[in-house]
């Protein structure tokens, strides 16, 4: 009997990555268009990774099954 391998959707591949220590992060939204009407001041703070809430783990660990993280943090 043959086992299935699981494919992670290409899309959240894309999306997100996981630090030395396990942390799953992400890029934040609102840097692609519209951005003379933004000060350099909040189009440098939307061009930072930030990490992946506590509440959305389930979620992103669910679509990307063979990612590597420590779920201590």
């Amino acid at each position: 009997m043959v086992i299935a391998k699981l494919v992670d959707p290409k899309a959240s591949a894309k999306r997100f990555r996981v630090t030395g220590t396990g942390k799953i992060v992400r890029r934040r939204a609102g840097k692609q268009h519209l951005l003379r009407k933004k000060n350099a001041k909040r189009r440098t703070r939307l061009s930072k990774t930030v990490q992946v809430d506590r509440s959305d783990y389930n979620n992103v660990i669910g679509a990307l099954p063979y990612l590597k993280v420590n779920r201590a943090n």
